[in-house]
């Protein structure tokens, strides 16, 4: 055998062992990625009043369990993706009917600007409205109606059951416009979660920038 080809083997092989560490590199640091996310975050002091806990899991689904004395508790499920080196979005299975305020409108021509607020029950009553930024509040009647007299509606604020919002009117020649408003979560512990986006960072999930939830063991669980 010739030195010449004992060069091309040994090439061949450093050359196939390196890619071999590349490959295995790669994987190891994928798994340490995966690994650092999944597992149970906040832990739950003796007769506690208040405490919230996240089960990250494998499959992709998670647990909150929430408790407040005042509030009760709840335990929301659902899934969670990495959208990010330290960030993750949950959103819960069970969505909100109507996720998003939205309005519909009809032109006519009558001189009254009627609107109509409802949400997915039906009409609501006693809303507060304004329109175009001024400070003259109307209620809902018992079919949801109010009545502006303006040339035309650029906006409109409406407060009502904890949801106070702005809808920008993109047809100014619309006289009757009708608010769908979007599912509201009137407790204490939210129902469901909508693209919820926490940052994951040295074994802590952060609930806001100050609050967090330090990694614990899965036998700290409490529900």
């Amino acid at each position: 055998m010739s030195c010449a080809y004992l060069g091309v083997v040994r090439h061949f092989i450093e050359q196939a062992m390196k890619f071999t560490k590349l490959l295995l590199l790669i994987f190891l640091v994928s798994c340490k990625s995966s690994k650092s996310i999944i597992g149970l975050y906040g832990n739950c002091p003796n007769h506690y009043y208040a405490c919230s806990q996240i089960e990250i899991k494998a499959n992709n689904t998670f647990e909150y369990f929430i408790f407040m004395d005042v509030g009760g508790v709840n335990i929301l499920k659902g899934n969670w993706k990495k959208i990010s080196n330290d960030s993750i979005i949950l959103n819960t299975f069970e969505q909100p009917t109507i996720p998003k305020t939205s309005y519909t409108g009809i032109e006519n021509e009558s001189s009254v600007k009627k609107i109509k607020i409802s949400d997915k029950y039906g009409p609501i009553i006693f809303a507060s409205v304004s329109v175009n930024d001024n400070n003259n509040w109307k209620k809902t009647d018992i079919n949801g109606f109010v009545e502006f007299n303006e040339n035309e509606i650029n906006n409109i604020s409406f407060i009502s059951l904890g949801i106070n919002e702005k809808i920008i009117v993109e047809n100014k020649n619309l006289n009757e416009i009708h608010i769908i408003v979007k599912d509201s979560q009137t407790g204490v512990i939210p129902e469901y979660l909508v693209d919820y986006k926490l940052k994951i960072r040295n074994d802590k999930i952060f609930i806001t920038e100050k609050n967090s939830l330090k990694k614990t063991k899965i036998a700290n669980k409490q529900w």
